[in-house]
């Protein structure tokens, strides 16, 4: 005999975030300038809602048998009651498909969170259907499925207060022995995924992850398959044997350029035959209407017109859609006195949805021989020399203060750059070109 199971998973969409951050986590690039104005957000906010929605009526569409969700539905902190109402009626709208929601590090459960009726009660809100089942524990528990008696699911809400250093599968997990399929759905950082993987170039230490676990952990749960949650970045996770383990699905759809490019639910098949084989299928499926992009050009040595193509060549192959993605042009590079590559490229913003250029490019400056009598060459001196003096480590004792008391102790070396490229703006060309301080 052979059981089959479908299903829709998604997390990590975060409704109601305020989308202010503006780091780039995979690119590296930190800058604030970054970050999306106050209507493009606005519109982003909807749009998340939008995709969200959209994997309700996938999951009726494709008849699937449970819609999975290990985290992260909206953000405890700014959720409006309004958006809740949305959820309780998109759940509402598949009745007929139970749905599994592990609540995770930002929409953590607690007995007065919007997880519970009792509070949306209070609140003048829908109840959740009965379709609709939240894991409320730290520890994990099982639950059969309501017309599939051979699956099961095995899972655990992140809460407040909890020790979230701690392992997730450091324990052994409940199951149904009758069941053929055992689910599991948690949110926890598997310690290999390539988005958690230290850059040894970094001076930046590595931040505790939440609920770590590890492959050999997953492995020893004997689970069928695990839908995992909170990484923004979807990842197959495999056994030393290639056998598959589980997935995060990743974020449903990017609302900063911290998710950047497509963005996907899965859709998910598992087969398990009496003698314990199963075979798992997972086919991605994007639900948003648009993309985060993040195209960056070298600019160095071009003049105004080569910039300009070199623009339009980067954006071309780089798959950006400019009439649908909100995109981030990032300029690099030292180009010549005189030239200005963010004006260039902000002539082509009537071609884009949305286009946010940042100027990380310098004047090629220091190239020139100075008199080392004038001005300029005792101004580049002294900064240069500061510049190094800020890119020292800079070793401070446990509680000790972080003010040594002396101008300037604490700045960056990156904005030491800054300062000298602006001084030497206003020293050769009496005129000072703000680009994007550090």
């Amino acid at each position: 005999m052979t059981t089959r199971f479908t299903f829709l998973q998604f997390s990590d969409v975060l409704l109601d975030a305020k989308l202010t951050h503006a780091g780039l986590s995979q690119s590296g690039l930190t800058h604030s300038n970054f970050s999306l104005e106050r209507k493009i957000r606005e519109e982003r906010a909807r749009e998340l809602q939008e995709a969200t929605i959209n994997a309700f009526a996938l999951a009726a569409d494709q008849k699937v048998d449970a819609i999975l969700i290990p985290g992260g539905l909206w953000d405890n902190v700014t959720v409006t009651s309004r958006t809740i109402s949305t959820l309780v009626d998109a759940a509402e709208s598949v009745r007929h498909i139970p749905i599994y929601i592990a609540p995770g590090h930002r929409d953590f459960y607690t007995r007065s969170s919007l997880y519970t009726n009792d509070m949306l009660q209070a609140r003048g809100l829908k109840p959740w259907p009965e379709n609709v089942h939240v894991f409320n524990s730290e520890h994990f528990s099982s639950v059969v499925h309501p017309t599939m008696e051979d699956v099961c699911f095995t899972g655990r809400a992140i809460t407040k207060g909890a020790r979230r250093t701690d392992r997730i599968l450091s324990g052994t997990l409940p199951k149904s022995r009758l069941a053929s399929i055992n689910v599991g759905l948690f949110a926890g950082s598997l310690e290999s995924h390539p988005s958690l993987i230290a850059d040894p170039m970094s001076y930046e230490p590595r931040k505790p992850l939440i609920y770590p676990f590890s492959e050999e952990e997953l492995e020893a749960q004997n689970l069928t398959y695990a839908a995992v949650g909170h990484i923004k970045d979807g990842y197959q996770i495999f056994n030393s044997q290639d056998r598959l383990l589980g997935a995060y699905a990743g974020c449903l759809a990017g609302g900063s350029f911290q998710e950047l490019g497509q963005r996907f639910a899965i859709l998910g098949e598992i087969e398990a035959n009496d003698k314990g084989e199963t075979v798992i299928n997972l086919t991605p499926q994007e639900l948003d209407i648009r993309r985060m992009m993040l195209v960056t050009v070298d600019v160095s040595g071009l003049g105004d017109e080569e910039i300009k193509d070199e623009i339009v060549i980067n954006i071309e192959d780089s798959g950006v859609r400019p009439d649908t993605d909100v995109v981030a042009l990032n300029l690099e590079g030292r180009h010549k006195p005189g030239i200005y590559p963010k004006q260039i490229a902000e002539e082509l913003s009537d071609n884009f949805y949305h286009l946010l250029v940042v100027d990380n490019t310098r004047p090629d400056y220091l190239s020139e021989r100075f008199d080392e009598r004038t001005t300029e060459w005792k101004f580049i001196e002294a900064m240069l020399a500061m510049k190094t003096n800020a890119e020292k480590p800079r070793g401070r004792e446990m509680g000790s203060d972080s003010l040594s008391g002396l101008p300037g102790a604490d700045v960056s070396g990156k904005t030491v750059e800054d300062a000298l490229y602006y001084g030497l703006d206003a020293l050769k060309l009496k005129r000072v070109i703000v680009r994007n301080v550090g």
